[in-house]
Order: structure tokens, then sequence, then C-alpha cells
């Protein structure tokens, strides 16, 4: 891959700020398990980052997050609990599953009296923190609750104005990126708000959400003109999000290997970005006892499952699997445990190792404390079991899923070449082979198989049709809705053919296990509820293409 000479400094310069890192604030040694409890916590979470395009899981340069990594103990089988940012972070800050907490879909809030990792600090006296890009997660979702300074998208969007460099914005390519302005407010905030007490500092990077345009010079003699062209579309609205993210026409995977490369050019600017967090840290003296989490609220879909530059429809590894490490001074460094971990076990393990008790009926995650131990060697936990549910496929172009649609809005059923849509208690049929975009409705004709998708629609209400999952380390259960109800199972074998080829028939007693296991999770998952409407909400969820914009009809 081609990048400019200015390019390939940065990238020195975020190497040389790894180096840093790991000199000044060392690796750990033997006894290092006797040492005092950490005095801060710092979250490091980044939006829609695959575990797969990390360079310590063999993808791209992220010399910062690798030396990370080397320097701790990483989990290479943490699974977020949804693949939807205010969910999975829900989970993050509460160590509960979404049916626990309240949220499970974007946008929608922590129930009242969920308490969060930050108002567990702060009543133990801890100084709160948190910067947060997504205007998915802040005030709105309860993700602010215990922080006693919390930077918003919209507080950036003020304080940045038109020099930001994002779609909505004036500015060209050289200025400010998200995650320059992210790394600022944080590194602003721990100068006006860090004194002698222990403190912690969430920080929420958005870079590699679509569409994926990192700024100059990380995008400099990149050769990506597919993608920039499929940009222009979207923004010209000749394409819409969702006929994107279902590659009608083959929009998408025309342009999937320029989009990829502009994905991973957003992951090594947020690697550079997170080392200069780091750094200034470290210049301030503020890393030596600081336990560092680094993780992501989900991943991103480049095609599997049919799905591109999107997240949330499935429950294939694409969206679920993350990235979690920890470092810190409790922590063994230059450990890879592969045992199945969530999100929801990152509350419990950090409340452990500052010495605070939690209630395991209080929480749905474990406490990983021993297998973070630099005097343990824990061998992987084969049997450990971590569930998680795709979330609703929202937009109506979407061709894999049986249903699609938000409450409140047009809800569609497909079957093989025909999608019936019921919005306001009006039915719209589309022929798919003539119609993909469901542009023009024609009217629902009184037969029988008319009469067959309305029943489908009332048996599976918006937003109710998901798909369930159970993981172990090496096998994984899907439960797909089936059109007369009920689920259908796949059971792949991760060390073996991986996500796509069922081997039910060859593990019966792990099927048995698994659903078992799987059936008394979902028990507590409640329906979804309507929502109160929110118009600022819903146009942060159109701009982040989560919600559909009306087109026109083609008919006179």
């Amino acid at each position: 891959m081609n990048r400019s000479r200015t390019a390939w400094l940065w990238t020195r310069r975020a190497l040389a700020s790894s180096l840093l890192i790991l000199v000044g604030f060392g690796c750990n040694g033997p006894g290092s398990e006797e040492t005092a409890e950490p005095t801060g916590i710092l979250i490091l979470s980044v939006d829609t980052l695959r575990y797969d395009v990390l360079g310590f899981a063999g993808g791209t340069e992220t010399p910062v997050l690798d030396g990370l990594a080397a320097a701790g103990t990483s989990f290479s089988h943490a699974m977020a609990p949804m693949p939807r940012t205010t969910p999975a972070l829900g989970s993050l800050l509460t160590g509960l599953w979404p049916q626990n907490h309240g949220s499970r879909e974007v946008g929608d809030p922590l129930v009242a009296h969920v308490e969060t990792l930050a108002q567990r600090l702060q009543a133990a006296g801890w100084t709160t923190m948190a910067v947060s890009v997504n205007d998915s997660a802040g005030p709105k979702q309860g993700l602010d609750r215990g922080f006693e300074r919390f930077v918003s998208y919209r507080d950036l969007l003020t304080r940045v104005g038109d020099d930001l460099y994002h779609e909505k914005s004036p500015s060209g390519p050289r200025g400010t990126g998200w995650a320059t302005a992210t790394t600022d407010a944080a590194l602003r905030l721990v100068d006006e708000s860090v004194a002698d007490q222990p403190w912690f500092l969430w920080t929420f990077y958005f870079d590699p959400h679509f569409v994926y345009r990192p700024p100059a010079p990380w995008q400099d003699d990149l050769e990506a003109q597919g993608c920039w062209e499929l940009y222009a579309s979207y923004a010209e609205r000749t394409h819409r999000g969702g006929e994107i993210f279902a590659d009608i026409g083959g929009v998408a995977s025309a342009a999937l290997e320029d989009c990829w490369k502009l994905y991973e050019a957003e992951v090594r600017y947020t690697d550079h970005e997170i080392g200069r967090l780091l750094a200034g840290l470290e210049t301030r003296g503020l890393l030596e006892d600081t336990l560092i989490v680094f993780t992501a609220d989900h991943g991103e879909n480049f095609g599997e499952a049919g799905l591109f530059f999107e997240h949330g429809d499935n429950g294939h590894d694409a969206g679920l699997r993350v990235p979690l490490v920890f470092k810190g001074p409790r922590v063994a460094a230059g450990r890879v445990d592969p045992t199945a971990v969530s999100l929801v076990d990152v509350l419990p393990t950090l409340l452990g190792q500052v010495g605070l008790t939690t209630d395991s009926a209080a929480v749905d995650g474990e406490d990983l404390g021993l297998r973070l131990a630099p005097s343990a060697s824990l061998p992987p936990d084969a049997s450990r079991i971590v569930f998680a549910e795709s979330a609703s496929a929202l937009l109506n172009e979407a061709r894999e899923p049986l249903i699609t649609g938000r409450l409140g809005s047009r809800v569609c059923v497909n079957s093989e070449t025909t999608t019936l849509c019921r919005q306001h208690g009006e039915l719209e049929l589309f022929d798919r082979t003539l119609d993909p975009g469901l542009v023009d409705p024609q009217p629902a004709p009184a037969t029988v198989a008319t009469e067959s998708l309305v029943a489908i629609l009332d048996r599976w209400p918006a937003e109710s049709a998901r798909e369930r999952v159970a993981r172990t380390t090496r096998f994984k259960l899907i439960q797909f809705p089936r059109p007369e109800g009920g689920y259908r199972s796949e059971l792949y074998d991760l060390a073996g053919a991986g996500e796509g080829k069922d081997v039910s028939a060859e593990h019966p007693t792990v099927l048995e296990g698994l659903t078992a296991a799987l059936e008394d999770w979902a028990a507590g998952i409640p329906r979804q509820v309507e929502r109160e409407p929110d118009a600022e909400l819903e146009e942060s969820l159109r701009n982040l293409g989560y919600v559909g914009r009306e087109r026109q009809s083609n008919r006179n």
C-alpha cells in the first residue's frame, strides 16, 4: 500500500509513542501482583473496531495497541453482547446483559435504576471523566451517569466547530479529525480534574465508523477511488444507506477493497491518537499505577452474512468479536487467553482490581482477575459460555433478515423475492427482482401468499426477530428466527470450518448443551417497548446510517 512520506512519519511517531509507553511504564515482572492497587483506570474504547483488523490479531499496522497487548493480557475470544453501540457500551459500563440494563437498540437509554461503573467509583471517592464522540453514547442514553465531567459529541462540535473534518463539516481532510479532538479533550479533562484522588477516564473514539474518512495525512496517496465514489452517491442520495449495506446492485461489493483500505487507515489513525493520549498521560506521571482496558463496542461487517460497511443485523463474529486487553500493575504481560469472555466482564474485573467488592448477583459478568494475575497461569476455560443477540435490522432494504424496520415506522417481512411492508395499518407489496430498493409499492392483493406474510408480521413484531448466539472458545451456536415462529439452529466449529458450516450432526452433545444454555439466557429477554419520539436523536441516527431517509417514488 502506497503512503506519502508524511503519513509514514506519522506512523513512525505512533511507533515511538508505543515504545515510550512500554519503556516508561514498564512491563509487569515477578511480584507485580504484590504492588499497590491501581490509582487510575483508563478505558480506551473504539467504535466499530473488528478484532482481526489490529496488528496483534494479524491485521494492519497498529504499533501502539500492539505494544499495549504485548505489555498486558489480551483475550482473543472476547464478544460484544450486541453489535450496536448503545447496548454494547451499556454492558461495558454496567456489567449487565442488554435485557437487564434496558438498552436493546442503538440510542435507547439505560433504565433508571441501573448503576454504572462511574457511579460505583465516584461513590468510592474517584474522580470520573469521559469523552464520547458518538451521539448515541451520551447523556440521552444515560451513559454519562456518575461522570463528574462528560464531553459529548455535541460538546466537541461546539468546541472544534468548522475545523472538524467529518461529513457535515466544510473543513477539508487537513482539518481536525475526530480522534484528534477526542485525545485533546481527554488530556484537557485530565489537566482540569485530576488531583490527588484516584481517577477514572473513559474515552470512546469514533473514527472507524462508516463512512471511513481518515484525515490527512492518513488518506494521502491512498488509492481508494471506488469507495470515495460510493460516498458521493451516498451523500447525493443516489444510493441510500440500506441499499449500500445490503449491496443492492453490487454497489458495495464493487467498492469493498477500496473501502477496506480506508477502514484500515482509520484504524491506524486512531492507533496513533491513542498513542498520543498515552504519551500525554505518561508525561503527566499518570501511567505507572494505572489500569488500562482497551476494547471496542462491536465490529463491522465487510460482506459477511451479506452485510457491508455496517453492523447489527446478524450474529456473525465480524460484528460481535472485539479486542479486549488489560494492562496494569496487577496484570500479567504478554499473555493471550483464548477463554470466551464478554464486555459484561469488564466492570466486575475492574472493581476487583481496585479492591471494591461486587455482589455477583447484581452483575451478569465475571471477575477475570485470576486470569490477569502474573502469578496465576490458569488454563483456558473451554466450558465458559458467553451470549449475544443481534440487533434489529432497521433498514428495510436489508434482504437477509426475516423482519426489518424500526418500531413506529415501516415494518417489512422478506420472502424469497417479495417484501411486504406495513405502516400505519396500510400494506405495501414490493417485487424485489424489479424494485430492489423498495421504492415503488404495489397494492397488496388478498391472496393466500399475502395472508401468509401478514401472519409473519403479526408473529414477529418490529425489532423482535433477532438472531441469538451462545459461544465458547471453540463452538458457536446461532439461532435464526423462523417464519412459522421459533428458531432454527446452526452450530459452528470455530477451530474447524468456522462460520458457515453447520456441524450440529457431528456434535449433538455440544448442540444440546449450548441450546439449553441459550434458551435459559434468552428467557429473560422482554418484548421491545415503544420509545418516546426524539427528533434530535432520530436525526443523529439518520446521519449515522441507522435510520433511513425517505425517497420519492418513481411512479407518476
